[in-house]
């Protein structure tokens, strides 16, 4: 078994750097434990004693010129405990009236087969919740926005929790759990991952009903990039070969002979396979088999990628006014139409200790997002620069930092567009045509780190089927 690897290394976005010293996870820096699928891998690996929750939960949000606690009771950003949205003064008096209204309103019909966010949500809930809470949680985990993405390829959990339910509000009311108190609901959505990393956002999640309650997210105190280091060496240790810093060029049909049905082409070498897998973005999979299906690589093309890029920053405690971070709990969103740069701020050191030296405050600035390349069009130091002039604004930091690291991210979070469960099934419909090949990755049904381990799994699953091994 041969992995091709454009990179020079393995793991994609799964990347652990360092600041100060310290070591600091540029990409996600965590994954969610619902379904087991990551935190199982990890224990596979013997990660288990490398596994943590974050020390912090919840969230807040810049709304009305003021970062504030977000409200108990989202469901990824949707409201379903009125009070506590009233109390939090994220949005005003009437906007809490809009919400309430739709317990009562008639059900909408929708304007397509597959409608946005904002067309399930803004519908019902109005403008403001949708752009102050529901874009910033929701479209942040793809660095999306909330009136393109699809509603049932972005958040399917949530699509089935309210089909055919007339009201949103209702419908999730329901998802929550056994002896929940109005008002002590925390916010369905754990720990602080910033948008464009790979991550969801998605603070503070309801306790598991029955029994102590279960982290929703879990982190690795060796970083997230030990994750990608250990299966490398455990693929390695089980007779793979893995070639790094060698792009792959296409895919065509081989000889039929064993280990030869098809060939890939890798700058002046070809490598010969019974059964290939592209774990690769979605374009580069459509100019991989460009040659095979012009249909297939037009369908795979038509999935577009945001730009990101991930600034972390360090200062000595006592320039940083630490009681605004300690009500932003995990981190800070920052809604599109506040039109800054910035798009979230993850409290790094309070969610991690360890990444910090003693004394010392560590932030990880998000920004980008799909419609905003501003970011892309900065070099670091005007980028470093843009990020702490919003930074002393929300936060009044004026210090210059100790340290920063700049992470770009160029095409790294694909855009699940209205139409896009349809896509991905002409896409896996073309591609089972094929024979013994198979995609995986982010691009097709879910872009956080289980979401994608599981991707690969079912893609290998589908080639070993096909050649009957």
């Amino acid at each position: 078994m041969v992995l091709v690897e454009r990179d020079r290394s393995t793991g994609g976005k799964l990347v652990t750097g360092e600041l100060l010293g310290r070591r600091l996870d540029l990409g996600p820096d965590s994954f969610l434990t619902r379904g087991g699928v990551a935190e199982a891998l990890c224990r596979e690996l013997g990660l288990a004693g490398e596994l943590a929750p974050p020390a912090t939960a919840g969230a807040a949000v810049l709304a009305r010129n003021k970062v504030r606690p977000l409200p108990g009771g989202l469901v990824l950003g949707i409201p379903t405990d009125l009070r506590a949205l009233l109390r939090s003064g994220v949005v005003g008096p009437a906007s809490v009236l809009r919400v309430a209204a739709d317990l009562v309103l008639p059900a909408t019909a929708q304007a397509s087969d597959d409608p946005t966010i904002a067309e399930v949500v803004g519908t019902r809930l109005g403008r403001a919740v949708l752009e102050t809470l529901v874009d910033p949680l929701l479209g942040g985990i793809n660095a999306g926005d909330a009136r393109t993405l699809s509603f049932a390829a972005t958040a399917p959990s949530l699509a089935s929790a309210v089909a055919g339910r007339r009201s949103l509000v209702a419908a999730l009311r329901a998802l929550r759990p056994a002896g929940h108190e109005r008002g002590r609901s925390g916010t369905r959505t754990g720990s602080f991952g910033a948008p464009g990393t790979g991550q969801a956002a998605r603070p503070g999640e309801d306790p598991v009903p029955g029994g102590p309650a279960a982290p929703p997210f879990l982190g690795l105190r060796s970083g997230i990039g030990s994750l990608a280091q250990r299966l490398a060496d455990d693929c390695v240790r089980r007779g793979v070969e893995i070639r790094t810093a060698t792009p792959a060029d296409a895919l065509v049909p081989g000889s039929g002979e064993p280990g030869r049905c098809w060939q890939l082409a890798c700058g002046g070498e070809t490598v010969g396979a019974d059964g290939v897998v592209l774990a690769v973005p979605a374009p580069a999979a459509g100019a991989l088999v460009a040659d095979l299906d012009p249909d297939l690589a037009a369908a795979c093309r038509a999935i577009t990628y945001a730009d990101v890029v991930t600034v972390a920053l360090a200062w000595p405690d006592a320039t940083v006014p630490l009681g605004i971070l300690a009500t932003a709990g995990s981190g800070i969103l920052v809604p599109r139409p506040s039109g800054r740069l910035v798009t979230a701020v993850s409290y790094t050191s309070g969610k991690w200790p360890e990444a910090a030296r003693p004394g010392e405050t560590v932030l990880r600035v998000s920004a980008g997002r799909d419609g905003d390349d501003r970011p892309a069009a900065l070099d670091d130091v005007a980028l470093v620069r843009a990020v702490r002039a919003e930074l002393t604004s929300m936060l009044g930091i004026t210090a210059d930092p100790l340290a920063t690291v700049v992470r770009r991210w160029p095409a790294s979070l694909p855009q699940y567009r209205s139409g896009h469960l349809g896509r991905v099934r002409h896409i896996e419909q073309r591609v089972a045509a094929l024979g013994a090949v198979a995609v995986a990755g982010a691009a097709y049904a879910g872009i956080g780190v289980p979401a994608c381990i599981a991707s690969g799994q079912r893609a290998a699953a589908s080639v070993e089927a096909q050649l009957g091994t």
